[in-house]
């Protein structure tokens, strides 16, 4: 009889950058003769990080159109027996979109018909240092998004600090007390565009064999902060007040048009991420955004359509698609715009 596959959990809320560290662990563990594979959860219809792991080269199977906890239970399980058995990896990541709990991501993996194929090895919990908005206190009410940050810190084997070249080492430190108090038994480390030493994450496995009480969470109040398969357009969907938006680019775009447009995008949306055609040079281009720090690359060519995905709360989605569409060029591709 085979030994349960070990399946960590990489979750973390939305823009801390799961998918910017989870290629290089997947890179170590294919240079020590592993077999990983991915299941990827999108909380919109497409799966932009799917695409981005083309280049790592390993199985990656789609759970779009929702919260892995809330409307994909069945799809859960079943998706993880289909990745198993057409591929036989011998380590599985599962990828949780920003806005899912691991409290009863974990209930789910417990699952009986579960228990003999695979085993818990891991919670591995991206935590933003520019933007995790919570200092203690007692005396406010917290929103559903601020629960699932806070559940996803206090459900981690690991926590793992992103995005710390952004804040001064004044704001790590206090980040830092606010974590080992959420869980003072996870250890915590930094991750600086994606890096750290992978073999420290495989050192340490979860010996939880139930599922994980729920802690009652403490008050907090915000802290003050500046500034590879689906791409099918479906409806928006939605969890809490949050929702999103698909535009499918009809033209090239001009980046510095683009540019502005992310730079520039209310606090309202929360999450922006996609892929379009370069007007100045015809180059796919990756780019994704969270407040006040958008970011662009070229991309490896695709046979997929150009398009935008947009995390958002109380905007009015015709008016972000008409921002869009105004990006888009009406030069020929290689005609520098003025």
């Amino acid at each position: 009889m085979t030994k349960p596959i070990p399946v960590y959990i990489l979750t973390g809320y939305l823009g801390a950058g799961k998918t910017t560290l989870l290629k290089p662990l997947l890179g170590y563990l294919k240079a020590a003769g592993r077999r990983p594979a991915v299941l990827m959860n999108e909380f919109g219809s497409v799966s932009v990080d799917t695409l981005l792991l083309q280049e790592s080269e390993v199985p990656v199977v789609d759970l779009p159109n929702g919260c892995i906890c809330c409307t994909l239970q069945g799809s859960l399980k079943d998706s993880l027996l289909r990745l198993i058995d057409g591929y036989g990896p011998d380590t599985v990541f599962l990828e949780t979109t920003g806005v899912a709990s691991p409290v009863d991501i974990v209930e789910r993996l417990l699952e009986p018909e579960l228990q003999d194929r695979i085993r818990l090895a891991g919670v591995f919990t991206m935590v933003s240092a520019a933007w995790f908005p919570f200092t203690t206190s007692s005396s406010s009410e917290m929103t559903v998004n601020e629960r699932t940050m806070l559940e996803q810190v206090q459900q981690a084997d690991v926590l793992l600090m992103s995005k710390t070249d952004l804040v001064s080492l004044e704001n790590i430190d206090h980040l830092e007390r606010v974590l080992r108090e959420l869980n003072p038994k996870a250890p915590i480390f930094q991750v600086l565009n994606g890096n750290m030493d992978p073999s420290k994450l495989f050192e340490i496995e979860t010996h939880q064999q139930k599922v994980r009480v729920e802690a009652k969470p403490k008050s907090f109040t915000r802290r003050k902060v500046g500034k590879v398969t689906s791409t099918v357009k479906q409806k928006p969907t939605s969890f809490g007040n949050l929702e999103t938006l698909y535009y499918e680019f009809e033209a090239p775009v001009n980046p510095d048009k683009m540019y502005e447009l992310l730079y520039h995008l209310p606090a309202n949306v929360l999450r922006a991420k996609g892929f379009y055609i370069d007007a100045e040079n015809g180059l796919l281009t990756e780019f994704h955004h969270v407040p006040s720090t958008p970011v662009s690359r070229a991309f490896v060519v695709g046979d997929f359509k150009p398009f935008a995905v947009m995390i958002y709360e109380g905007l009015d989605e015709k008016e972000l698609k008409r921002k869009l569409k105004a990006c888009e060029a009406v030069v020929p591709v290689g005609v520098k715009q003025k």
